[in-house]
This record gives C-alpha cells, sequence and structure tokens, in this order.
C-alpha cells in the first residue's frame, strides 16, 4: 500500500482583531508628529479658563508724526496787539463845583494837555496852572460853549463840549496882557479834541473843551505849583 504522510497545514494568518470601544485606530506618523502642538493648544486653553493672566498684546501703532506728550504741547503766547489794553477809568460825567474867595484873585499862567496811563487806567489830562492859589469852579458838560457877553457859540472840533468857569481867575496881568493863549493844543489825544480860552471877564475865566464823547471826568488839586487838573477817561462813553 502505498504509504501517506500526514497532510501538514500550514496556519492561516491571524486576523486583526476588531477595535473594541474607546479604543483608538491606529494612527499615521504625521498624525504622531501633530500631537505635541496640539498639546501646547490645549495647554494655552487650559491656562486661560483655569484663571490665568492673559498675555498682553501690544496696541497697533500709526505710522504718521509722533503725538507730543503734554509737556511737549506749547502753550499759545498773545501777540503784542492782543495784550489787554489799558481800560477807561469808571469816573461820572455830571456837574461839579467847588466856591473859593481868594483875594486878589489867582492868576492863570499855564494851561498844558496830554495823555497819560496810571494804574492801568487810561485818560487824557488838561492841567491850568496858577500862581496866588487856586480859584474855584464850576464844570459841566454843554450843548454849546458860549462865550461871557456876548453869548455866542463857539467853534470846538469834537461831538462833546464841556465847559469849565474858574472864579475868581484873571488869564492877564496886572498891565492887561494875557498870560495865556487861545487855541490850547490838545488836538490828536485820544479823548480831546480842542481846548480854547473863551472868556476873561471881572474875575471870570471861561474855557471850553471839544472831546470826541462824553467822557467820565474827576478834578484833583495840586500844589507847588498851584495846579488845577481835569481828567477824562480815555474811551468815549455816548453822546452829551
Amino acid at each position: 500500500m502505498p504509504s501517506t504522510s500526514p497532510r501538514t497545514r500550514t496556519p492561516a494568518s491571524p486576523r486583526p482583531a476588531a477595535p473594541t470601544a474607546g479604543s483608538r485606530p491606529p494612527q499615521r506618523r504625521g498624525a504622531r508628529a501633530a500631537l505635541p502642538v496640539l498639546a501646547l493648544v490645549a495647554a494655552v486653553l487650559a491656562g486661560c479658563s483655569s484663571g490665568g493672566t492673559p498675555v498682553p498684546t501690544t496696541p497697533a501703532t500709526s505710522s504718521g508724526a509722533p503725538t507730543a506728550t503734554p509737556s511737549q504741547v506749547a502753550t499759545p503766547q498773545p501777540s503784542p496787539s492782543e495784550a489787554q489794553a489799558p481800560s477807561a477809568p469808571a469816573w461820572p460825567s455830571g456837574p461839579t463845583s467847588r466856591i473859593r474867595s481868594t483875594t486878589p484873585p489867582p492868576e492863570l499862567v499855564n494851561v498844558t494837555a496830554g495823555h497819560d496811563v496810571v494804574n492801568e487806567l487810561s485818560f487824557d489830562r488838561v492841567v491850568f496852572e496858577f500862581t496866588g492859589g487856586l480859584p474855584g469852579y464850576t464844570a459841566q458838560y454843554v450843548n454849546q460853549v458860549l462865550t461871557p457877553g456876548q453869548g455866542t457859540a463857539m467853534a470846538l472840533a469834537g461831538q462833546a463840549f464841556f465847559q469849565i468857569v474858574l472864579t475868581p481867575a484873571a488869564a492877564h496881568d496886572a498891565s492887561g496882557q494875557p498870560t495865556v493863549t487861545s487855541p490850547i493844543d490838545g488836538g490828536g489825544l485820544p479823548a480831546i479834541r480842542q481846548i480854547a480860552l473863551a472868556g476873561d471877564f471881572e474875575g471870570y475865566v471861561h474855557f471850553g473843551i471839544g472831546l470826541s464823547g462824553v467822557a467820565g471826568y474827576r478834578v484833583t488839586e495840586l500844589a507847588k505849583p498851584d495846579r488845577l487838573v481835569f481828567d477824562f477817561a480815555a474811551q468815549a462813553t455816548g453822546a452829551p
């Protein structure tokens, strides 16, 4: 009988086990390389959610000119024309008078006018200078300055007219020669336009002053030499 040899079976390769629940399928090499990056991102997100300090961001800056700091900002200075100008004094403009009985009558020897600024107050000044003391006076704004005796209106420059009557006083010396001239130079001042002698008769000396407008004024008496001073605010305040 022919001999028979037992058949040998090649064992079959084992089948890959089916994935169980929760197990992950094998990953490729590239996926393994991405794991560290994912882990780093997860760590950063975990730090933010757990109350960690967020990384501050730098605000974007513009490419324009640099912004000046408060110490670099220049404070504008007023130009000379913008500087505060002296103001006109708030003096009254009503009539004023003073009575004196000086014997013999004081003699008016000089009349001057000019502009002045004192303590930021601007005014025009008229100075009557005397010898033999000071006279009394009556001063007020009028519609027209009249010459004594004739009563004719004086033609004065300006829009407002101021009359001063000095008594007892004389504008001439013992020989009858005038001690002052008329008209007195007062043009070109901020307030005063003209000063003129209106009359000198029997102890009364009349003066007319033309101004650019009704202005407040004050009267001051000075000595050594004897002077009677009328100051007019340099800015007109209206019409008479």
